[in-house]
């Protein structure tokens, strides 16, 4: 099944780094738009499942964005359109349902509440749990024994249960070298274990680290994939030998 396609505008190159990782994460294709005029465009050249707009950005605001595209004949017409803000009381969120919004979430907004939105409008969407296990790859690593790999992935297991509190410990130092250190670590038990989306987000992730800012953003989705693969994990039998 292809990855429902996810338009997101917002004129904050942090949140679309945020929206990008998450979004990847959770088994979406997201487009990334800087700002209003972006995001009409990209909605009037191809068809997307859903629209994430920010309601604050120059010139086009969400609320423009949306407008546009309900009243024009492109492809996103009939798109879930949802409102990220900062503002959320009543009156507002009042007014961008009226203006055409199935959801107003809150910015920020954490990788579950994200899911959450998205399963709402999408329900049938989302990567099945043991899309997040490669069994031949695990298998191959162990020589073809079954037996290895479960045990490997008990392990492994274990290891992704600790590592939120190890990641917020190494969050409270800012201290990145450490986390290269763990991911690294990490990234040869996703390997031996048959887990290559969790590889794909050590590898994002990587790439994110400058050496001076602590990835927050990124490593909220990278987190959701570590999630995705323990709840596999725990849902996987042992694989099927085929040697």
């Amino acid at each position: 099944m292809p990855r429902p396609r996810i338009l997101v505008a917002d004129d904050n190159p942090v949140s679309l780094r945020f929206f990008a990782d998450a979004l990847d994460a959770l088994g979406f294709d997201g487009t990334l738009a800087p700002d209003g005029a972006r995001a009409i465009a990209e909605a009037d050249a191809r068809a997307f499942d859903a629209l994430l707009l920010d309601v604050h950005m120059p010139v086009h605001g969400g609320v423009d964005v949306l407008a546009h595209v309900r009243a024009g004949g492109g492809p996103s017409r009939e798109a879930i359109a949802m409102a990220t803000s900062a503002e959320t009381n009543v009156e507002t969120i009042a007014a961008l349902r009226a203006a055409g919004f199935a959801e107003v979430l809150a910015k920020p907004i954490g990788v579950d509440a994200l899911r959450v939105a998205l399963m709402q409008h999408l329900p049938t969407t989302l990567d099945a749990p043991d899309a997040a296990l490669d069994d031949a790859q695990a298998l191959s690593a162990a020589g073809g024994d079954t037996a290895i790999v479960a045990a490997l992935r008990g392990l492994f297991a274990t290891e992704l249960d600790a590592l939120p509190a190890e990641i917020e410990a190494l969050a409270m130092r800012s201290d990145i070298a450490g986390l290269r250190d763990r991911l690294h670590r990490l990234d040869a038990s996703a390997g031996f274990c048959g887990a290559p989306t969790l590889q794909a987000a050590i590898s994002r992730l990587r790439r994110s680290l400058d050496g001076a800012h602590w990835p927050a953003g990124p490593l909220d989705g990278f987190l959701a994939t570590c999630a995705r693969v323990r709840d596999a994990l725990g849902a996987s039998g042992a694989p099927e030998s085929h040697g």
